[in-house]
């Protein structure tokens, strides 16, 4: 649908009453970005709480996204769907692909990198019927992508672009009103499938088909030598798009490289098919070592770093959020979503077509929503980010 820059929109979030929609849900309320806020769920009895929590805007709505017309059906008369409902393996083409036919603008998390690649073969949909679609903008990808984008920006040549994250950062953080429902699950099963089989990377200048789980070695700006470990994930595959010359792109997980050795005969097994996937996730995620989970990197909860040259000198530049939002995994992932649909709403992503975070979205524009919402607020960019820069 269009609409005049700055007024309130009509936002439906799949999977609002999620652990992660329920965080972007609250906040796309708390920035006054809607005027009508739908929080469509399967279960319906959670989406009224949540609706009724955020007041005169929310209504609740039951829908099941594996149900194409009635996706339709309800984004008809909406001005952007957000979808938070993963896997994103199973729902993210169709919601996108729904959506898009509806003739709204799109957000989403999409954590997957092959659900991303589906999700650029429906570029030309969108820019057909004039729609505005910026997948995985949580907070890896998403925060993550903008972070490279800054660090990459202060070179004048990029050779290699990794962004990462802590798996002690990636839990679920509980709500006494809202009992865990598949959202763990449907996490612990995300990571076991990127943590198996082959991810596609950016090596050697070119994709490239490899064994996740492989340890990487490398000197953080301001902390040293560390070392994190390959997963499957968007990021490794879309920045080589917006930041050219990239000679590697990849991005990493940190935690303690003994939980990493007991994760690979878990693999084994799925990959061998003595275990399910279901099956291989319960087992991770009751291994003693994910509670209270540590790293042997002294690593930020969410960075990037760019090496290449400035001036013909060798120069890394490394970018990561100090300031923190609120909450853990829901928080991170869900509010930076709700910065986006704001965005949206302020006219800010102009781009139609399918996008990733670095190819729509200005990073000043997103830290600069990021600080009025962490905690304690931070007063500007500079307040949000660290830079950190070593020459070699």
């Amino acid at each position: 649908m269009q609409h005049t820059a700055g007024d309130p929109l009509t936002v439906l979030v799949v999977g609002g009453a999620g652990a992660m929609g329920r965080h972007t849900v609250r906040t796309i309320a708390q920035l006054g970005s809607a005027k009508r806020l739908v929080v469509a769920d399967l279960d319906i009895e959670r989406a009224a709480r949540l609706a009724d929590e955020i007041g005169p805007v929310g209504e609740a709505l039951a829908l099941d996204a594996t149900d194409p017309e009635a996706m339709r059906r309800a984004f008809a008369g909406c001005d952007v769907v957000v979808n938070t409902m993963g896997p994103f393996a199973h729902f993210g083409t169709p919601v996108l692909r729904a959506a898009l036919q509806s003739g709204c603008d799109y957000v989403d998390i999409d954590d997957d990198w092959e659900a991303t690649l589906e999700a650029f073969e429906l570029d030309d949909l969108a820019r057909a019927n004039g729609c505005r679609a910026v997948i995985g903008i949580g907070a890896s990808p998403g925060t993550s992508n903008l972070c490279a984008v800054l660090a990459a920006a202060r070179l004048d040549t990029v050779e290699d672009l990794f962004t990462g994250w802590q798996l002690s950062s990636a839990v679920v953080e509980p709500e006494p009103d809202y009992p865990p429902s598949g959202n763990a699950a449907a996490a612990a099963q995300h990571w076991l499938l990127q943590c198996s089989g082959t991810i596609r990377v950016w090596e050697a200048g070119a994709p490239a088909d490899v064994k996740p789980l492989d340890r990487v070695d490398f000197r953080f700006p301001g902390m040293g030598d560390v070392h994190a470990f390959t997963m499957g994930h968007p990021e490794a595959i879309t920045l080589p798009r917006a930041v050219g010359g990239l000679r590697r792109c990849l991005n990493l997980q940190a935690g303690p490289t003994e939980l990493f050795d007991q994760v690979r005969p878990v693999v084994e097994a799925y990959e061998a098919g003595r275990i399910t996937l279901a099956e291989g996730a319960h087992l991770v995620e009751s291994r003693p070592d994910m509670e209270g989970i540590g790293t042997d990197a002294p690593l930020p909860d969410i960075w990037a770093l760019a090496r290449g040259t400035r001036a013909g000198r060798p120069t890394s530049v490394a970018v990561y959020p100090h300031a923190k939002l609120p909450g853990r995994m829901g928080g991170h992932t869900g509010i930076p979503l709700a910065l986006a649909v704001e965005l949206l709403r302020q006219g800010r992503i102009g781009r139609v077509g399918v996008h990733t975070p670095e190819t729509a979205i200005d990073p000043e524009d997103f830290f600069g929503l990021y600080a009025r919402l962490t905690q304690p607020p931070a007063g500007s960019v500079d307040e949000v980010l660290t830079i950190v820069e070593e020459w070699d």
